[in-house]
């Protein structure tokens, strides 16, 4: 990290398992190609030997540029662990693209991931006569399933589709393959769409989230095509058949350039010192955090309680494993397991960079204010000089202090730290209820009015939660009343704690906002009434208030330091932002009362999953948007000197 200064605190490294992790976790090299398309219907007028060699040159082509991703440039170099690289097929498995495209997979050594409409009983309907479309078409899925289990790894997401409502059932089916995607095979025969939750709609949905798709044409001679927006898919609305551009060598280029893009960080032009991901992985726990001045004035200002905090930092895992425990089964238990580490990481280091940041303005404005006074000390002796040494030496150490505050702290990047460190945090926290339910995308669109401020789907902690994402892929399990209530009760555990931590901090920040403007106002009332008593003896006929000359010197400092540390206050709040931090909280309780009500148990009637992922849709995009407007809020005010 060079150029960049940690918090100075000393260091400890040990985990709370006893295993040495002495940095923040990175995560494993994993890549996802899912597949949608076409079955056997619709493919008459392919050539089925053509159409698997292409997909197995295709899935070469990704799995060469993935293993070859570390060492194509000096820059990936360790930014993922040193095991073998993780390639996932995601496919429901259904007759004709699905299973040509898994059996390809397989033969290349993949995991497979399957997400089915139905529970897998239900499911394997579909491909007993009369439904079914290919010859032993039950077997040939059972055999994809039971090697996939033995030679590579498999994983079943059963959902709950119900037949009566099948064009919802595969559409569901449809987004999770598009959720655990990275690239996405389309093979589509360039004509309009036979019915809902099919593979045009599936196409479009991961071309508005910005997943590249590899467009292959379902008609032999099979020209493919990498498809990057909505644009590309411009003669549908012709009503035409569509064709794939067929420019091989120069498709390869551009496969090859997407999946690079996939697994580098990158960053908006002109934004590369706001990267701090070096200087993540390279945190270590501190032992002790010295940066306690901004929660006891906290606590004393916004919540009339007094207390010492511990300058002991905590051991990160031990602190949150109550809202994250990995005892016990179930799905709790799978992604906690597999999460917690990285959120841990994130969520006690922004604590720590946050105390760092507003601890050393509310230390800069106070010291500040002592300067005023060290200045003015010379004027209670005007007789002797003794003290002049003292209180010169004296204001020139807290003025080089007030420097070395302000320097240490924004050459650090404390500020800075703390932003992105708890951006990482909360999007580690909403994987935690939206991998349960098939994945999602925390950022589907950036809205207008923040863009100025930089996309943050261009930052490193997209990046590494998107690696994550990719890494953990999707629980083995079946989608039940059972899972679905422990899957809803954690995301009204996140929205209630939520709806809590805004209550509390919007009665604290109005607290401070108020006491802090009425002690401003209070100072430069009690600076009137001293400049007129210091006033009173110059005025004709005052020879009886002599006594008061006396006490000249007192009220010349009187009238310096306390508007001072009016200007202090004043100037801590607007720093503190603490009018529209209770304004924000307001806002965001009112917002998550509303989803909690819908997601009491009492008033949520029998859960099902597209319901659910919705719901939880919504807090994961609310929890972002509200992220994104407080990094807006703050990341434009470094430390400062009083002034």
């Amino acid at each position: 990290m060079s150029g960049q200064q940690q918090i100075p605190v000393a260091q400890a490294s040990q985990a709370p398992s006893g295993e040495s992790l002495a940095h923040p976790p990175k995560t494993r090299l994993a890549f996802r190609i899912g597949v949608v398309g076409h079955r056997p219907n619709r493919l008459q007028k392919a050539n089925p030997g053509d159409l698997k060699a292409l997909l197995k040159s295709l899935l070469q082509e990704v799995r060469k540029t993935v293993s070859d991703f570390p060492g194509s440039q000096p820059s990936h170099r360790n930014l993922y662990l040193p095991d073998p690289p993780v390639f996932r097929a995601v496919s429901p498995l259904a007759e004709g693209t699905d299973r040509i495209f898994a059996e390809v997979a397989l033969d290349l050594g993949f995991e497979l991931c399957c997400p089915m409409p139905f529970q897998q009983a239900e499911f394997e309907e579909d491909f007993k006569p009369p439904n079914a479309l290919e010859a032993q078409s039950l077997e040939c899925f059972r055999g994809l399933l039971g090697r996939a289990a033995s030679e590579t790894r498999l994983v079943r997401f059963e959902l709950d589709g119900v037949r009566s409502q099948l064009a919802e059932a595969y559409g569901a089916a449809g987004r999770v393959v598009m959720n655990q995607s990275d690239l996405l095979v389309v093979v589509w025969d360039g004509e309009p769409a036979a019915g809902g939750g099919g593979t045009v709609q599936t196409m479009q949905e991961a071309l508005s989230y910005h997943i590249p798709v590899v467009w292959v044409d379902a008609w032999a001679p099979h020209p493919w095509q990498l498809l990057r927006n909505a644009a590309d898919l411009d003669c549908l609305i012709a009503g035409q058949r569509c064709v794939p551009a067929s420019r091989s060598g120069e498709a390869l280029e551009e496969l090859r350039n997407v999946v690079t893009d996939a697994l580098a960080p990158h960053l908006e032009p002109g934004r590369k010192r706001s990267d701090l991901r070096e200087a993540f992985f390279q945190e270590r726990r501190p032992r002790l955090n010295p940066f306690v001045v901004w929660k006891l004035f906290r606590d004393l200002v916004g919540a009339n309680r007094l207390s010492i905090p511990s300058m002991r930092a905590p051991d990160f895992e031990k602190a949150v494993e109550r809202d994250w425990p990995c005892d016990g089964g179930g799905v709790t238990r799978w992604v906690n397991s597999r999460l917690r580490p990285h959120y841990a990481w994130a969520d006690k280091l922004a604590d720590l960079y946050a105390d760092a940041y507003r601890s050393s303005f509310l230390l800069a404005y106070g010291l500040g204010v002592l300067a005023v006074f060290l200045a003015l000390m010379p004027v209670l002796s005007l007789e002797s000089h003794s003290g002049d040494a003292f209180s010169i030496g004296a204001e020139l150490v807290v003025v080089i202090g007030i420097i070395a505050l302000i320097v240490l702290g924004n050459r650090g990047r404390w500020h800075e730290r703390w932003m992105d460190y708890r951006l990482t945090a909360e999007l580690v926290r909403q994987l935690r209820f939206l991998i349960p339910l098939g994945g999602g995308r925390p950022f589907p669109r950036l809205p207008a009015h923040l863009r100025a401020s930089g996309n943050p789907s261009e930052t490193w902690m997209y990046w590494h939660v998107r690696a994550l994402e990719r890494e953990v892929g999707l629980p083995d399990t079946v989608i039940t009343g059972k899972y679905l209530t422990e899957c809803r009760d954690y995301v009204l555990q996140v929205v209630v704690g939520q709806r809590d931590f805004h209550r509390d901090n919007r009665l604290r920040a109005n607290r401070i906002d108020e006491r802090l403007h009425f002690a401003a106002l209070a100072l430069f009332g009690l600076t009137a009434g001293a400049v007129f008593v210091h006033f009173l003896p110059h005025l004709p006929g005052a020879s009886s208030l002599g006594s008061i000359k006396e006490l000249a010197p007192y009220f010349t400092i009187a009238c310096a330091v306390l508007p001072a540390l009016g200007g202090a206050l004043t100037a801590i709040n607007n720093q503190g932002e603490f009018a529209r931090i209770a304004k924000r909280s307001r806002a965001m309780d009112e917002r998550l009362e509303s989803i909690r009500a819908r997601l009491r148990p009492e008033g949520s009637g029998a859960l099902r999953l597209t319901q659910l992922i919705e719901m939880a849709t919504t807090v994961a995009r609310l929890m972002v948007d509200e992220m994104l407007d407080w990094r807006v809020l703050f990341q434009d005010r470094p430390l400062v000197p009083p002034g």
